[in-house]
């Protein structure tokens, strides 16, 4: 969905985004209901896009790889602006961002592409470590086999490490 700023009234535009054509399908799964709804106003000069998203997403635990229910809930608050070519740094040049400008997102022309900054959202609510249960053993690093569900007999050893090596080089 692309809505101009000119198309933004003072008044604002509210959006409902329940609609499923935004959501990235190819890279996560999805269970149940997805809730989404923005609004673009205008904020002293600017164009903001404030909303909120709900959604259950199916992601690999990261420890054993199966597949986990993930409930990701949040809101956000962006500024949108154009990048003006006057405003880019010097090519070679370093820009330190001041911290009022982080939640600032620059634009090409005064078109907002909501879709887009809805997935950007999503990603951003994504966890780091992603786990299936507190408490997953994962995969045995020699045999593969899941230790949640199975034992192996690959005993307890450990396999030498790669860098075992390196002890024959250390100097007293």
């Amino acid at each position: 969905m692309r809505i101009r700023f000119s198309e933004i009234p003072a008044a604002g535009l509210e959006l409902d985004l329940s609609a499923l054509a935004w959501f990235p399908d190819q890279e996560l799964g999805r269970r149940g209901d997805l809730r989404a709804t923005a609004r673009l106003g205008w904020e002293h000069g600017r164009v903001v896009m404030v909303g909120s998203l709900a959604v259950t997403v199916l992601l690999p635990c990261d420890r054993c790889l199966e597949s986990t229910a993930v409930e990701l809930a949040g809101t956000f608050h962006c500024r949108l602006e154009v990048l003006a070519a006057a405003a880019l740094p010097a090519a070679g040049s370093e820009y330190c961002c001041p911290e009022d400008e982080m939640d600032i997102v620059y634009l090409a022309e005064e078109v907002v592409e909501v879709d887009e900054l809805l997935r950007q959202q999503l990603y951003l609510l994504l966890p780091d470590k992603r786990l299936c249960h507190p408490d997953c053993r994962g995969l045995c690093p020699r045999c593969g086999v899941d230790l949640n569900h199975l034992s192996c007999d690959c005993g307890g050893e450990k396999p030498e490490s790669p860098f075992a090596v390196l002890k024959k080089l250390k100097t007293e």
